[in-house]
Protein backbone atom coordinates (compact mmCIF):
# COMPACT_ATOMS: atom_id res chain seq x y z
CA UNK A 1 0.00 0.00 0.00
CA UNK A 2 1.39 3.40 -0.95
CA UNK A 3 1.93 6.03 1.70
CA UNK A 4 -0.91 8.13 0.21
CA UNK A 5 -3.34 5.21 0.41
CA UNK A 6 -2.16 4.41 3.93
CA UNK A 7 -2.71 8.05 4.97
CA UNK A 8 -6.17 8.05 3.36
CA UNK A 9 -7.14 4.83 5.16
CA UNK A 10 -5.92 6.30 8.46
CA UNK A 11 -8.04 9.42 7.83
CA UNK A 12 -11.12 7.34 6.97
CA UNK A 13 -10.71 5.04 9.95
CA UNK A 14 -10.27 8.01 12.28
CA UNK A 15 -13.49 9.54 10.90
CA UNK A 16 -15.55 6.43 11.68
CA UNK A 17 -16.43 6.48 15.35
CA UNK A 18 -16.69 3.08 16.92
CA UNK A 19 -19.58 2.82 19.38
CA UNK A 20 -18.65 2.55 23.01
CA UNK A 21 -19.35 -0.72 24.79
CA UNK A 22 -22.16 0.89 26.79
CA UNK A 23 -23.82 2.06 23.57
CA UNK A 24 -23.66 -1.42 22.06
CA UNK A 25 -25.18 -2.88 25.21
CA UNK A 26 -27.99 -0.29 25.15
CA UNK A 27 -28.71 -1.16 21.50
CA UNK A 28 -28.92 -4.86 22.31
CA UNK A 29 -31.20 -4.22 25.29
CA UNK A 30 -33.51 -2.09 23.13
CA UNK A 31 -33.60 -4.71 20.40
CA UNK A 32 -34.56 -7.36 22.94
CA UNK A 33 -37.13 -5.14 24.67
CA UNK A 34 -38.90 -4.22 21.39
CA UNK A 35 -38.49 -7.57 19.63
CA UNK A 36 -42.07 -8.69 20.28
CA UNK A 37 -44.06 -5.46 20.43
CA UNK A 38 -46.59 -5.54 17.58
CA UNK A 39 -48.15 -2.20 18.64
CA UNK A 40 -44.84 -0.40 18.35
CA UNK A 41 -44.07 -2.07 15.03
CA UNK A 42 -47.56 -1.15 13.77
CA UNK A 43 -46.98 2.49 14.71
CA UNK A 44 -43.63 2.43 12.91
CA UNK A 45 -45.31 0.98 9.81
CA UNK A 46 -47.94 3.75 9.81
CA UNK A 47 -45.29 6.45 10.11
CA UNK A 48 -43.15 4.88 7.39
CA UNK A 49 -46.17 4.61 5.05
CA UNK A 50 -46.94 8.28 5.76
CA UNK A 51 -43.58 9.16 4.25
CA UNK A 52 -41.33 9.45 7.27
CA UNK A 53 -37.80 8.12 6.84
CA UNK A 54 -36.39 5.42 9.10
CA UNK A 55 -34.38 7.98 11.04
CA UNK A 56 -37.31 10.40 11.41
CA UNK A 57 -39.59 7.55 12.50
CA UNK A 58 -37.07 6.41 15.10
CA UNK A 59 -36.77 9.94 16.44
CA UNK A 60 -40.55 10.40 16.64
CA UNK A 61 -40.92 7.06 18.43
CA UNK A 62 -37.94 7.66 20.73
CA UNK A 63 -36.24 4.44 19.71
CA UNK A 64 -32.92 3.79 18.04
CA UNK A 65 -32.74 3.76 14.27
CA UNK A 66 -30.91 0.44 14.52
CA UNK A 67 -34.11 -1.14 15.84
CA UNK A 68 -36.02 0.06 12.76
CA UNK A 69 -33.21 -1.07 10.47
CA UNK A 70 -33.53 -4.52 11.97
CA UNK A 71 -37.31 -4.43 11.57
CA UNK A 72 -36.83 -3.45 7.91
CA UNK A 73 -36.14 -7.13 7.17
CA UNK A 74 -39.80 -7.84 7.93
CA UNK A 75 -41.87 -7.82 4.69
CA UNK A 76 -44.55 -5.53 6.16
CA UNK A 77 -42.00 -2.97 7.32
CA UNK A 78 -40.09 -3.20 4.03
CA UNK A 79 -43.34 -2.62 2.13
CA UNK A 80 -44.10 0.40 4.34
CA UNK A 81 -40.65 1.84 3.61
CA UNK A 82 -41.20 1.47 -0.15
CA UNK A 83 -44.70 2.92 0.08
CA UNK A 84 -43.42 5.90 2.09
CA UNK A 85 -40.58 6.45 -0.38
CA UNK A 86 -43.07 6.50 -3.28
CA UNK A 87 -45.33 8.89 -1.37
CA UNK A 88 -42.38 11.26 -0.71
CA UNK A 89 -41.45 11.07 -4.40
CA UNK A 90 -45.01 12.01 -5.42
CA UNK A 91 -45.17 14.90 -2.96
CA UNK A 92 -41.80 16.22 -4.06
CA UNK A 93 -42.75 15.77 -7.71
CA UNK A 94 -45.94 17.76 -7.21
CA UNK A 95 -43.98 20.50 -5.48
CA UNK A 96 -41.47 20.61 -8.32
CA UNK A 97 -44.25 20.78 -10.91
CA UNK A 98 -45.81 23.73 -9.06
CA UNK A 99 -42.43 25.46 -8.82
CA UNK A 100 -41.86 24.90 -12.55
CA UNK A 101 -45.24 26.45 -13.38
CA UNK A 102 -44.48 29.45 -11.17
CA UNK A 103 -41.04 29.86 -12.77
CA UNK A 104 -42.62 29.72 -16.23
CA UNK A 105 -45.20 32.33 -15.23
CA UNK A 106 -42.40 34.56 -13.92
CA UNK A 107 -40.46 34.25 -17.17
CA UNK A 108 -43.55 35.05 -19.23
CA UNK A 109 -44.26 38.06 -17.00
CA UNK A 110 -40.71 39.38 -17.51
CA UNK A 111 -40.74 38.64 -21.25
CA UNK A 112 -44.03 40.50 -21.79
CA UNK A 113 -43.71 43.40 -19.33
CA UNK A 114 -43.05 46.62 -21.29
CA UNK A 115 -41.59 48.23 -18.16
CA UNK A 116 -38.78 45.65 -18.01
CA UNK A 117 -35.53 46.50 -19.75
CA UNK A 118 -35.44 45.11 -23.31
CA UNK A 119 -32.28 43.14 -22.55
CA UNK A 120 -34.05 41.36 -19.67
CA UNK A 121 -37.14 40.66 -21.81
CA UNK A 122 -34.94 39.16 -24.52
CA UNK A 123 -33.08 37.03 -21.96
CA UNK A 124 -36.39 35.77 -20.51
CA UNK A 125 -37.59 34.98 -24.03
CA UNK A 126 -34.37 33.09 -24.79
CA UNK A 127 -34.79 31.06 -21.64
CA UNK A 128 -38.41 30.25 -22.53
CA UNK A 129 -37.40 29.14 -26.03
CA UNK A 130 -34.52 27.11 -24.64
CA UNK A 131 -36.76 25.37 -22.11
CA UNK A 132 -39.21 24.57 -24.89
CA UNK A 133 -36.39 22.98 -26.84
CA UNK A 134 -36.38 25.63 -29.54
CA UNK A 135 -32.71 26.37 -30.06
CA UNK A 136 -30.50 26.29 -33.13
CA UNK A 137 -28.67 23.24 -31.72
CA UNK A 138 -31.80 21.14 -31.19
CA UNK A 139 -33.19 22.08 -34.57
CA UNK A 140 -29.99 21.06 -36.35
CA UNK A 141 -29.78 17.74 -34.53
CA UNK A 142 -33.42 17.06 -35.33
CA UNK A 143 -32.74 17.59 -39.03
CA UNK A 144 -34.90 20.70 -39.27
CA UNK A 145 -32.24 23.00 -40.68
CA UNK A 146 -34.73 25.24 -42.49
CA UNK A 147 -36.74 25.86 -39.32
CA UNK A 148 -34.10 27.01 -36.87
CA UNK A 149 -34.51 29.92 -34.51
CA UNK A 150 -31.61 32.33 -34.66
CA UNK A 151 -31.26 35.05 -32.05
CA UNK A 152 -29.27 38.03 -33.25
CA UNK A 153 -26.65 39.04 -30.69
CA UNK A 154 -27.31 42.74 -31.32
CA UNK A 155 -31.09 42.32 -31.22
CA UNK A 156 -31.48 43.60 -27.67
CA UNK A 157 -29.40 46.71 -28.45
CA UNK A 158 -31.43 47.43 -31.60
CA UNK A 159 -34.65 46.88 -29.67
CA UNK A 160 -33.49 49.32 -27.03
CA UNK A 161 -32.75 51.94 -29.75
CA UNK A 162 -36.20 51.39 -31.27
CA UNK A 163 -37.87 51.88 -27.90
CA UNK A 164 -35.73 54.96 -27.17
CA UNK A 165 -36.31 56.57 -30.59
CA UNK A 166 -39.86 55.44 -31.05
CA UNK A 167 -39.22 54.62 -34.70
CA UNK A 168 -38.37 51.67 -36.93
CA UNK A 169 -35.37 53.41 -38.52
CA UNK A 170 -33.04 51.74 -36.00
CA UNK A 171 -33.71 48.39 -37.69
CA UNK A 172 -31.73 49.45 -40.74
Amino acid sequence: MSSENHQMMRTISSAVVQPAESEVIEMLIEQTRFADTPELRSTAIKLLEAGYTLTATATKMSIRASTLFRWARDPDVAAAILSGREYRRQVLGSGLELAAEQALDSLVDVATDPDVAPRDRVKASEILLDRCGITPETAKTAGQIGQTVVIDVDFDERLARIVANGSSSALE
